[in-house]
């Protein structure tokens, strides 16, 4: 079996980070690539984020998990002393695929759920000094610039396309809470069934948590859609975050389904 990077970036990640296994006749067995992410925002407590992808046939795989172990313990020379993790992502249903991670050191721990939230009533004040205000987006500008601040708080960003779709979509929300013109919290909901929405995103400043901010923006925004007849939604979090584990938990959550499972080994 032959290891190789590719000439060229391969999808959008550089050749470096690329590797294709080959068998002794030089027929291409699986290929593997690594990418980098630095989530200070998203997931403070380990930010160094590098996301591994595998798609090859399993005679493959240890040789090419192991140039992306290699190749990842060099991206983590640059950032000492820094916590993270090396993680994949897999359908609950790829039962040999796990198995292979797990067999491997893998932790299966963490995983994309999707929950059924029931939406909060009563009051929602906003904090000391801001407001509350739809999000602007008016212009393609405007929307670039929205989507760029819910990115800085996710690990799979969302598209501008995504976006332009839901705001067609009846139960679109985008609200926010503003001091002085800048965003401190902000919220995403979209959807259309009859009395379900979606949570699609909700973010809150690193130096405003833990004071009620993310319940009093859902509470506003919940205002709004029992108006309309909506009284609960569906949200899709990931449950290695106690944040919004514990968001989920204190809108009465129940889990629906496993999205994906994120096998992960922690460093640091």
């Amino acid at each position: 079996m032959r290891l190789s990077h590719p000439s060229a970036p391969f999808s959008g990640v550089p050749a470096e980070d690329v590797f294709f296994a080959a068998n002794d006749q030089y027929v291409q067995m699986g290929v593997g690539f690594v990418v980098l992410s630095y989530q200070e925002e998203a997931i403070p407590e380990r930010p160094l984020q590098l996301y591994l992808d595998i798609k090859s046939q399993p005679s493959a795989r240890n040789l090419l998990l192991g140039a992306l172990l290699g190749r990842s313990e060099q991206m983590r020379a640059a950032f000492p002393g820094v916590k993270g993790r090396i993680y994949t992502e897999l359908s609950p249903t790829q039962f040999d695929v796990l198995n292979f991670y797990t067999q491997n050191g893998f932790s299966t721990e963490d995983a994309r759920e999707e929950y059924l939230i029931q939406l909060p009533s009563g009051p929602s004040q906003p904090p000391m000094g801001c407001e509350f205000a739809s999000v602007p987006l008016e212009t393609v500008q405007d929307q670039y610039a929205f989507l760029q601040r819910l990115n800085k708080y996710r690990l799979s960003p969302i598209m501008h396309d995504y976006l332009t779709l839901q705001m067609q979509q009846p139960y679109f929300l985008a609200l926010g809470y503003y001091r002085a013109g800048h965003p401190i919290a902000e919220v995403m909901i979209t959807g259309a069934s009859a009395d379900t929405a979606a949570l699609v995103m909700v973010y809150v400043q690193r130096d405003m948590r833990r004071r009620g901010v993310a319940r009093a923006l859902l509470a506003a925004g919940s205002d709004l859609l029992h108006q309309r007849g909506v009284t609960q939604a569906l949200t899709h979090v990931r449950t290695g975050s106690a944040a919004q584990m514990g968001l989920v938990r204190m809108m009465s959550g129940s889990r629906r389904k496993i999205i994906t499972v994120l096998p992960g080994l922690l460093f640091g």
